[in-house]
């Protein structure tokens, strides 16, 4: 089991690096037009759908790892999609300078040693309470994000690249808690199969728009600290991530290595 959540961590890095440059893409054509229209643009491209077929392919990779995989490493491969992104773009013709290849080098050194580190468990069980306290925090970003769509200008962006950060934590922390619940019929009763979709439509529709109203370096990088560091701090306390002991100085670093590399890199999700 351990090595499928491997491979799904693989697929959701691979599948979420695909998914921004398409949905990109599509944002960046619908530019000039503001507001829901804009919106109801960016949604109807091919490249958005073929985005989104990406993003579920990522999800399904994800939720796959985070069964016996600990929220801080999995959540930190997923951010290494923009390190994807920017060896495609090399692949492509884009020229990478030093300063991208050593963090691309300072990425994976930051994986390594997380992955050096973590425990594979599956996640401890939560109470039915905490299922439903997942699912209704999804008021957050839902609030967040709508300050931040009436709202002008960077400062809208920053605002609804929050907001997409803390859907996205909710992602997270319901996927892992999913796992720690088993994969059953009954899973369609299940509180945080909702706060999955719930938390999942409200990240990736405040995360689209940002995407249209700024650069996707922006973007990219407040998205990607909030859905790295929330949950893994979240996974400690809740669901007993484990790291291996006496590591923790080397998890840190890995940790912040990781996280660096990724923000540095998400230019190339463009």
């Amino acid at each position: 089991m351990v090595v499928l959540s491997w491979l799904g961590a693989i697929v959701a890095c691979l599948g979420y690096g695909v998914a921004s440059v398409l949905q990109s893409v599509a944002a960046k054509r619908a530019a000039e037009v503001v507001g829901l229209t804009g919106l109801a643009l960016i949604i109807k491209q091919v490249p958005y759908l073929l985005g989104l077929a990406a993003d579920g392919l990522g999800f399904a990779g994800n939720v796959l790892a985070l069964q016996r995989l600990p929220l801080f490493l999995v959540q930190s491969i997923v951010a290494a999609s923009v390190g994807v992104t920017a060896v495609i773009a090399s692949l492509r013709g884009a020229r990478l300078s030093w300063k991208d290849w050593a963090s691309l080098a300072v990425l994976g050194l930051g994986l390594v040693f997380l992955t050096v580190t973590a425990v594979p468990t599956a996640a401890a069980r939560i109470s039915l309470l905490d299922d439903w306290i997942i699912l209704v925090s999804a008021i957050v970003p839902a609030v967040v994000g709508l300050v931040g769509f009436r709202m002008k200008g960077r400062a809208s962006a920053i605002v609804m690249s929050c907001a997409a950060g803390l859907g996205f934590t909710g992602v997270a922390l319901a996927s892992r808690g999913v796992g720690a619940n088993g994969l059953s019929w009954t899973l369609l009763l299940d509180p945080l199969l909702w706060a999955i979709i719930v938390h999942g439509a409200i990240g990736m529709s405040f995360f689209t728009v940002a995407l249209q109203r700024d650069a996707v370096i922006l973007v990219t990088a407040i998205s990607l600290v909030f859905e790295v560091v929330l949950p893994s701090l979240v996974g400690l306390v809740l669901f007993g991530d484990a790291i291996r002991t006496g590591d923790m100085p080397l998890a840190i670093a890995g940790f912040v290595l990781a996280i660096g590399g990724a923000a540095s890199l998400s230019r190339f999700a463009e």
